[in-house]
């Protein structure tokens, strides 16, 4: 019954937290990418508008944690967190490991 508790409540994310990964979410997407990017935002879809596969997604969090110096559990990512730059950044924000 608690395991049921906890997959239904929505953590509580920092809106500051959450507006820091969009932004660092989408000036990662050039390098990631490699090619221009502009105009992306939060509502931006990742494998739709922008055509990214899951390899170049995996890569995106990779340099996202080198940038912030986060470390991100990716136990339970999925392609549904890879819809849009904020539901990716919903993601990261949920799911930041603790510092060693």
């Amino acid at each position: 019954m608690t395991e049921l508790d906890t997959t239904t409540a929505p953590t509580a994310i920092d809106p500051a937290l959450r507006d820091r990964l969009v932004d660092s979410i989408c000036g990662l997407l050039p390098h990631v990418l490699k090619r221009e990017v502009t105009g992306a935002t939060a509502d931006t879809t990742l494998m739709e508008a922008l055509g990214m596969s899951s390899t170049t997604g995996l890569e995106l969090v990779l340099e996202l944690e080198e940038r912030l110096e986060l470390e991100i559990s990716v136990e339970d990512l999925g392609r549904d967190d890879f819809g849009t730059v904020g539901t990716l950044a919903d993601y990261v924000a949920g799911n930041l490991l603790p510092e060693a």
